[in-house]
């Protein structure tokens, strides 16, 4: 990770407070410092800045705590969703907390709702959902046992039918029509 970063033509300054960020989170985490820079790697690999790896590591590590899950995964995963919903990194702790609340109340994993949101996000996006919505969309999906890339394939399907059927920004089910 080290190599990465200073790919980035960061200066020592720079490099240094990723490095002491990288410590302090090994230091007051379940995490190790390497298992953090791992994860701020994941950061980097998305285009964030020194400032916004470390504004952003501490919601993905406690994403990663609450899912009991790889500390770098969840950086992938949290970074990944973040970028179809053009969410800013300073965001990223919402995006976590995004995360571990759909996990907590439905039956669908971190891991799961990720692999989702690679064929969901930005269709969803598209169609004017944030990523509460999306999340609170494939957590109904799950509980029906719709789950990971399944549930993100059939999120999309339904977005564009629902589009390709709309007519004005109407769309009729039945009788019924919904602007």
């Amino acid at each position: 990770v080290y190599g990465l970063m200073s790919s980035l033509n960061l200066s020592q300054a720079q490099m240094d407070a990723l490095r002491d960020t990288a410590r302090e989170m090994g230091a007051t985490t379940k995490f190790s410092a390497s298992e953090a820079a791992d994860a701020m790697g994941y950061m980097a690999l998305a285009g964030w800045d020194d400032a916004q790896v470390i504004a952003g590591i501490p919601g993905v590590l406690n994403l990663a705590a609450a899912a009991n899950m790889d500390l770098a995964k969840a950086s992938d995963i949290v970074t990944d969703t973040m970028t179809p919903f053009g969410m800013a990194a300073e965001r990223a702790g919402e995006a976590a907390d995004v995360f571990a609340y759909a996990q907590a109340n439905s039956n669908t994993t971190v891991e799961g709702l990720g692999e989702a949101m690679k064929y969901a996000a930005p269709t969803a996006d598209a169609f004017g959902m944030t990523l509460q919505d999306t999340a609170a969309a494939m957590g109904v999906l799950a509980n029906a046992g719709i789950k990971g890339s399944q549930g993100g394939t059939t999120l999309n399907a339904m977005l564009r039918d629902m589009k390709k059927n709309a007519d004005n920004g109407r769309i009729a089910i039945g009788k019924t029509k919904v602007a």
